[in-house]
């Protein structure tokens, strides 16, 4: 791949997607569903796979077991055009798997195997790549044991070495105490976005502003916070601003978060501004939240810019 402008590095995730599930059955009982899907999933595969779908040359590193689920994986990102040279496999582990029960209403519930995630490390991000790409995207992290934390920031100090852009989202994880996973990380990163429950799990805090306050006064390009069906809040060196998402069918919410990302990270490549950045992010999510799967909604990004056109300005 030529020209390469992002690395994401963090978990890659077999999904299947199962829907509707809007109820479970009891012990010993069966239920049954309509719908099966079989995807790409995880964080760093999901953004990457969004960037390309945007236009952007992107890889993955993460790391697979040595089995079908890796084969899949692996050849899902080539058909995607992604750069595979950072995936690695391991005999320790099988690869990460998900299965997804998505609801009438968009809603998910998750069944979670970390798998090969939980021995993915620093020492298998090549160097190499981070070097050739203008920014580095940490996705999924609390959810990489041997990743989370001080091998995070080194990693994160590296690529700022490099004169790389840095950015990292964060995986809601209940299992761990997020706050000393994150906080090594917030002195070497550009681009700071975790959802609103995990911005909760970092900070204690309740409120969107008080959790932005409590990310520290850091070198940030961007600090915010996605706020899911509410959008999203950031905060700049201009202020502090809330951006409403944008009205749309809701098929299956997987993804949105990544495909924000996604599209948040467009828009630094771009230069652009804060709000057009924002608005194109949030306008991203909404595309991708109307198809099932993480990525099958995510178009080019002249279809989002001419979508944002036809929209009302935001306040």
């Amino acid at each position: 791949m030529s020209d390469l402008q992002v690395i994401c590095v963090g978990i890659a995730v077999a999904d299947v997607m199962a829907k509707p599930i809007d109820d479970l059955p009891d012990w010993d009982h069966l239920g049954t569903f309509d719908h099966l899907e079989h995807h790409l999933g995880g964080c760093a595969v999901n953004t990457a796979v969004d960037l390309v779908r945007l236009g952007v040359p992107a890889a993955v590193s993460a790391c697979v077991g040595r089995d079908g689920a890796g084969a899949f994986i692996r050849h899902g990102l080539a058909q995607a055009d992604v750069d595979t040279t950072g995936l690695v496999e391991t005999d320790e582990a099988a690869t990460s798997y998900t299965f997804v029960m998505i609801g009438s209403d968009g809603r998910r519930r998750y069944l979670h195997h970390v798998g090969a995630n939980a021995v993915f490390a620093d020492a298998h991000v090549p160097l190499g790549l981070v070097a050739r790409a203008r920014v580095l995207h940490l996705g999924g992290s609390l959810l990489m044991p041997a990743m989370d934390g001080e091998p995070t920031a080194r990693l994160l100090a590296r690529a700022r070495d490099l004169g790389v852009v840095t950015s990292m989202d964060t995986a809601h994880n209940p299992n761990v105490d997020a706050r000393p996973l994150v906080e090594p990380c917030l002195p070497h990163l550009d681009v700071f976005m975790p959802s609103v429950e995990e911005a909760q799990a970092i900070t204690g805090e309740s409120e969107p502003e008080a959790m932005l306050d409590a990310f520290g006064d850091h070198d940030f390009q961007i600090v915010g916070i996605k706020l899911g069906p509410e959008g999203c809040i950031i905060r700049t060196d201009q202020g502090t601003k809330r951006y409403p998402a944008f009205p749309t069918t809701v098929v299956d919410g997987s993804g949105a978060g990544d495909a924000f990302m996604a599209g948040c990270l467009y828009g630094v490549l771009q230069g652009w501004g804060i709000d057009q950045t924002a608005r194109f992010a949030n306008a991203t999510a909404a595309h991708c939240i109307r198809a099932i799967g993480c990525s099958a909604g995510v178009p080019s990004a002249d279809r989002i810019v001419d979508f944002l056109a036809r929209q009302a300005p935001t306040a």
